[in-house]
């Protein structure tokens, strides 16, 4: 029952807040995300080898890896927050990532959700989604106590499809570790991004609130473009379409989560007996 109210709330959601640029993506566009031959060192360090990775609009990819496999680098790249030594990274069709600062990244239309929810502690569910909302009148009308018809639709659509509704006026810091991390989601999702990063998103969470996040997350397949970092196996069996398999900065793997888990490659250097 749970899962069918995700997916009714999505698709009220998204058919009235598309991404931007209008026309939601819905795979047959070509890529949303192309990283080919990308190197990043640091102080002799190579935390990105040569790195290919392309991402389907409309996808939704994890990727997995040891500690210091490069996934965060990776991030840190696509987001603007660090610039490659070498290579190509592009965003859709037209927009040269390495042309772009962070802000300007995240108003292409990338938004990134951090392993730790960053959430206002003394403001509430509601006023958390309202400073999160997209565009330059946002800080005047938040000043103002305004908000249009529209966003006050869309901020009830995202309460909705985050199951926030009844804790629209509890301030953050009374919030589950969960509810926080739920909160933040909705706060990338009032930017209306095309893709999202989503770093560990059930780190520290209890199997309800894993299994409430991979209900989340489906329901936005398709709709939207979503690349999962996490080391949760259980979790990425219960989300994953497509899973990445980084290593030393490099893709190692690619495949379904069953063809990845009868790597031995990856059984070798990551899995172990979790690929059972």
């Amino acid at each position: 029952m749970e899962k069918k109210l995700f997916s009714s709330f999505a698709g009220k959601f998204l058919k009235k807040h598309v991404s931007h640029g209008g026309e939601a993506p819905d795979g047959s566009h070509g890529m949303m995300l192309y990283l080919e031959g990308i190197n990043k060192s640091f102080d002799g360090f190579k935390a990105i080898n040569d790195l290919n990775l392309y991402i389907e609009k409309g996808e939704l990819r994890c990727i997995i890896g040891p500690n210091g496999a490069g996934k965060s680098t990776m991030m840190d790249i696509i987001t603007g927050k660090t610039r490659p030594d070498s290579g190509s990274a592009w965003f859709g069709q037209n927009i040269n990532l390495l042309d772009l600062d962070e802000p300007a990244i995240a108003q292409a239309g990338i938004g990134r959700k951090f392993q730790k929810p960053t959430v206002f502690e003394n403001m509430t569910v509601d006023e958390n989604l309202e400073l999160a909302l997209s565009g330059p009148k946002t800080v005047w009308s938040t000043l103002r106590g305004k908000m249009s018809a529209e966003d006050n639709e869309m901020r009830d659509s995202v309460l909705e499809l985050t199951g926030l509704k009844d804790l629209r006026g509890k301030d953050g810091r009374l919030l589950s570790h969960g509810q926080k991390q739920w909160l933040e989601l909705g706060m990338l999702l009032m930017q209306k991004p095309q893709l999202l990063l989503v770093d560990e998103p059930v780190t520290g969470m209890t199997r309800q609130e894993m299994q409430k996040t991979a209900e989340l997350l489906l329901s936005l397949e398709h709709t939207h473009t979503i690349i999962v970092v996490e080391h949760d196996m259980d979790f990425v069996r219960s989300i994953a379409r497509k899973v990445t398999v980084l290593h030393q900065g490099h893709v190692l793997a690619e495949g379904s989560m069953a063809e990845v888990q009868a790597n031995p490659k990856v059984v070798e250097v990551y899995l172990g007996s979790d690929a059972s």
